[in-house]
């Protein structure tokens, strides 16, 4: 669960300034910027009392990664660990579970955010990873959709496409329309579905989109469609269905009922000390967990 090396990290207030436009929706930008911030001017982090540049640099955090984690998480703990430590996070992206590992390796990213299980090769590149929280994936089907339930071998005729209407699963006859994230976009969301229903088989057709909210927003509006997504994304108009009688709620998840449940890493390139180390502590302290449990399953 957590790895021994941990990170520390920076406090300030953050703005959301603008969202990507063009090319991966997820991708979405957060410009974290000093609270005293004046006339578009950026206030500076404190200085070290030696005025030293590299230290005064390693003030300024940045995340690359999961939009699960990106999006819901970090910009609420970013201003609450800037109010406790004044480090700012310059820079929080969206461009997925992949770019995000990559970023974060290969130095160009503090930390890089992970929704899914790490690789025996994955940990064996990092120089540290926490286990911040749970997020537990849902299957959703449009809210006049009749059909509440289905096993984990129905999922995967759907998702193969090996079922194709919703009357053999005691719905309407009515064709049934896959909506999933780019399946080749290195998508956490994509590859842990495959492993945990599909058992490593591919997509059968699928209509592909180029974010989760994207996708429930299309099903919402289809009396036909299912997707797979975070159940952070839920919106009205969609419902999750139970998985083998059991739902995606806290209680069914905790008691290994409910099966489709994975962590939200945050991995970083060499062994977390300073603000790194910081950082990833005070996600697993009381407050910042209650920040992931308000729409995943805290670890604590």
């Amino acid at each position: 669960m957590a790895d021994s090396k941990r990170h520390g990290g920076a406090c300030g207030r953050y703005d959301i300034v603008r969202h990507a436009a063009g090319g991966c929706a997820a991708a979405i930008i957060f410009l974290v910027i000093a609270s005293a911030a004046v006339g578009g001017n950026m206030q500076q982090a404190p200085s070290d009392p030696n005025g030293s540049r590299e230290k005064s640099a390693a003030r300024t955090l940045t995340y690359e990664g999961a939009t699960t984690i990106g999006a819901n998480i970090m910009p609420e703990a970013a201003r609450l660990f800037a109010t406790h430590t004044g480090v700012i996070f310059s820079y929080i992206g969206g461009a997925g579970a992949d770019a995000g590992f990559k970023a974060a390796v290969e130095g160009r990213a503090t930390f890089g955010g992970v929704a899914r299980e790490l690789t025996a090769d994955e940990k064996a590149k990092v120089g540290g990873s926490e286990v911040i929280g749970y997020d537990v994936l849902g299957v959703f089907v449009n809210r006049n959709n009749p059909v509440r339930n289905l096993t984990r071998s129905q999922l995967k005729q759907i998702f193969t496409g090996q079922a194709t209407n919703w009357k053999q699963f005691g719905g309407p006859d009515r064709p049934i329309t896959v909506y999933s994230e780019k399946l080749t976009g290195g998508r956490a969301t994509v590859r842990a579905f495959k492993d945990m229903v599909l058992g490593g088989d591919s997509y059968g057709p699928v209509k592909e989109l180029e974010d989760a909210t994207d996708c429930i927003k299309n099903v919402a509006t289809d009396d036909g469609g299912i997707t797979a997504s975070s159940m952070s994304f839920a919106i009205p108009g969609v419902l999750a269905v139970a998985i083998d009688g059991a739902g995606p709620t806290p209680r069914e998840v905790q008691s290994g009922r409910y099966p489709l449940k994975r962590p939200l890493i945050l991995v970083t390139k060499d062994v977390p000390s300073g603000d790194v180390r910081a950082f990833l502590d005070f996600m697993l302290t009381k407050e910042a967990q209650a920040i992931v449990a308000k729409k995943f399953v805290a670890v604590k």
